[in-house]
């Protein structure tokens, strides 16, 4: 099945990324010059399509009169992504994130904070939608991101392979400014909008922390929590802290 990437940015690091990109369509040719230009020193087809052809295209996600036809998404399979466990990696697990801008703004701020991997469920959370891509501007296309049916076996399997699994939950005790430097590779495991952590995903959980809020607001955007959160993770992630 076909995949649709919309938008400027989201098709340029489909280009830059390991995406199969098929085509490029453009409403103008000259519009994107660094789109053009990307596309065609891979070979790549750019072809001008009238603006309610990409609407229809890609029903409803602003795209700016750039669309790309790829490859359907390429996860990862959970073992591949337990397999790069080492002593200085971050995971991040998704309990049930549902909202596609949600998603996307988490995916953006693992790549850019270095994250190694990104761990969603099949059921009941966002997939790797258009939406997704675009919310991430394009940042899934450089993600390893893996699909799982049972998340609280996935991170079983990442504690077997020595991680440390840190929960992230408004009601926890423990500041996430206090977590020591990591000896082990971490998992992040950020829960949903609504609900926060499942009650057997955070018994998975060796420790669980929260983010100190000083101001009238009761909580935070889910993904604006991940990103701060991974932030401080990140700080103190194995190679850093055996630096110093």
């Amino acid at each position: 099945m076909t995949r649709i990437l919309a938008g400027r940015r989201p098709v340029l690091e489909a280009l830059r990324g390991n995406t199969q990109v098929h085509r490029v369509l453009m409403e103008s040719e000259d519009r994107f010059p660094d789109v053009r230009d990307a596309a065609q020193a891979l070979g790549i087809s750019v072809s001008t399509k009238d603006r309610v052809e990409l609407d229809r295209l890609t029903e409803g996600v602003r795209h700016q009169g750039v669309v790309a036809l790829a490859d359907p998404y390429r996860f990862l399979d959970i073992d591949q992504l337990v397999a790069r466990a080492a002593h200085h990696s971050i995971f991040v697990a998704l309990d049930e994130i549902t909202d596609p801008q949600n998603l996307g703004a988490i995916i953006r701020s693992a790549v850019t904070l270095g994250v190694d991997g990104l761990v969603i469920p099949k059921h009941r959370a966002a997939g790797i939608t258009p939406a997704v891509v675009r919310a991430s501007a394009g940042a899934t296309e450089h993600a390893a991101i893996a699909r799982v049916t049972n998340l609280q076996r996935t991170l079983l399997s990442f504690r077997e392979a020595g991680m440390e699994i840190i929960g992230l939950d408004a009601a926890a005790g423990m500041d996430i400014r206090d977590l020591e430097p990591a000896h082990t590779g971490r998992v992040l495991v950020v829960g949903s909008e609504e609900k926060g952590l499942r009650r057997m995903v955070r018994q998975r959980c060796d420790i669980v922390v929260h983010i100190p809020q000083g101001g009238p607001m009761d909580s935070l955007n889910a993904s604006v929590a991940a990103a701060i959160a991974m932030y401080e993770v990140a700080a103190k992630r194995g190679g850093a802290a055996d630096e110093h």
